[in-house]
């Protein structure tokens, strides 16, 4: 990268807060089956894309996911019984949010070079906004785009645009860093910001098409880089 970054917007989800270990931990106090996480995360999925294309409103693809989940597992799944384990669950999972240890230094590291901070991510957003306030991220950012407000969630290009634009600079000023390979760091690249891929889990390999960090406390030097 060679050109000034104004702007370094950030995933929330395994990027800031890490939701994979709160979520498997939930799902575990709420129904004893944190071996299943792999199938929960598989069943999520399309669940959330409803949500995202505004079929469903969030709390009942809640409801609906888990009663999916337990249908696979071979439980009872009617909807009440659905409806109170999803209640137990999302219960423990917002009383348990926690920051990955690498994010407050490097958001004072890039406030010490001015640059501005933005959040870009995909969920409800009373849920996000909820999830921020518990770490103490309420206030850390000049913008926030949430795809449950926006309309649009990422990878669409709308979200990136709309994000770039509530912080008054242009896409080829700004960075995006975010675990999610396709939705993140290649969604971003493809409106013209710096896609960065946060690759927590040593998954990239040889990928070469965007920057790839293992962890946050890279990434003021790649944005100290590309200025």
């Amino acid at each position: 990268m060679s050109r000034l970054v104004r702007a370094v917007f950030f995933d929330v989800d395994d990027t800031l807060v890490d939701y994979a270990t709160t979520s498997r931990l939930a799902l575990d106090e709420a129904m004893g089956a944190a071996a299943e996480y792999d199938l929960w995360q598989q069943i999520s999925e399309p669940h959330f894309q409803r949500y995202y294309r505004g079929e469903i409103e969030f709390a009942a693809m809640r409801i609906e996911r888990t009663a999916h989940f337990l249908r696979e597992l071979g439980r009872e799944a009617d909807s009440h019984r659905a409806a109170d384990l999803e209640t137990a669950r999302f219960t423990h999972l917002n009383r348990s949010f926690v920051l990955f240890d690498d994010v407050a230094a490097c958001l004072a590291a890039l406030r010490e070079r001015s640059v501005r901070l933005g959040l870009i991510t995909n969920n409800d957003g009373p849920h996000q906004r909820r999830k921020l306030a518990a770490v103490g991220l309420a206030d850390s950012f000049d913008a926030v785009a949430i795809s449950g407000e926006v309309g649009a969630a990422k990878p669409d290009p709308a979200i990136f645009t709309y994000a770039c634009a509530a912080l008054g600079v242009a896409p080829n000023e700004a960075m995006h860093v975010g675990d999610r390979l396709d939705a993140d760091a290649l969604g971003a690249t493809a409106v013209g910001l710096s896609g960065v891929w946060l690759d927590r889990r040593g998954a990239a390999g040889d990928e070469r098409r965007v920057p790839v960090v293992t962890t946050l406390a890279e990434l003021p030097a790649l944005v100290e880089r590309a200025a």
